[in-house]
């Protein structure tokens, strides 16, 4: 993450891994000039700008300029994100993303077979939290898709509807996450979603759209590969 500077002990805190590993980690990745370390012991990205703060201050007003001329250039440029187009580090990203999303969807899945007692709190975020991630994660293939024709028109018409249906739970699940909701109130919930199976399937139909996409798109590459 460009700006994150962590030493091996709060690398270990963070990614809930043993001290040891998280040390080798972090010098294999510098071994391979991926991370640089500072004299504090801190780990950072190789070639990021001066933590000076003039150094910063003239980063800062490059970055704002870059982005104004850019915007003023690239507003009617049509954005090509499709997934056989997409670069061999652009696919690495996209198969991390939808990763992630799988794992918040099996929390969230070990949370409802888990059961808890509706009595006891019935505004709590007990099941929310993994229910939040999983939204946010898929919110962004479901812009990918929609915006920038992330998937080819045969797959992305089989879930057009569901995606269309559900962009707007997405998108407020990805907000609860960003921004601090002004009351409890404001929060779905737990029964109010348990009941909603349909929600839920539309969900459910939308991942496994995305991730056997992405592992057909693996598997082609992977299979030209050998031929070559």
């Amino acid at each position: 993450m460009p700006g994150l500077r962590l030493t091996a002990r709060q690398a270990a805190r963070l990614f809930s891994v043993a001290l040891d590993l998280a040390d080798a980690v972090l010098h294999e990745l510098r071994g391979a000039s991926i991370l640089a370390r500072s004299n504090d012991g801190a780990f950072g990205l190789v070639g990021e700008p001066s933590r000076d703060p003039i150094a910063l201050e003239a980063v800062r007003a490059a970055t704002t300029e870059t982005e104004h001329v850019g915007t003023q250039a690239d507003t009617d440029v049509a954005v090509d994100g499709s997934l056989r187009q997409a670069s061999r580090d652009r696919l690495a990203c996209l198969l991390r993303h939808w990763a992630w999303a799988d794992e918040a969807r099996t929390a969230f899945d070990r949370e409802l077979a888990s059961g808890w007692d509706y009595d006891d709190d019935p505004m709590s975020d007990h099941p929310f939290g993994s229910y939040y991630h999983w939204c946010a994660l898929l919110c962004g293939f479901s812009e990918a898709a929609l915006g920038h024709g992330l998937l080819p028109p045969l797959q992305l018409d089989a879930i057009r509807r569901d995606l269309e249906i559900s962009q707007p739970v997405l998108r407020a699940c990805r907000q609860l996450l960003v921004a601090i909701p002004a009351s409890l109130e404001d929060q779905p919930r737990i029964l109010d979603l348990l009941r909603d199976e349909e929600t839920l399937g539309r969900l459910r139909r939308v991942h496994e759209a995305f991730g056997e996409a992405l592992r057909e798109e693996q598997l082609s590459r992977e299979v030209e590969s050998l031929d070559h």
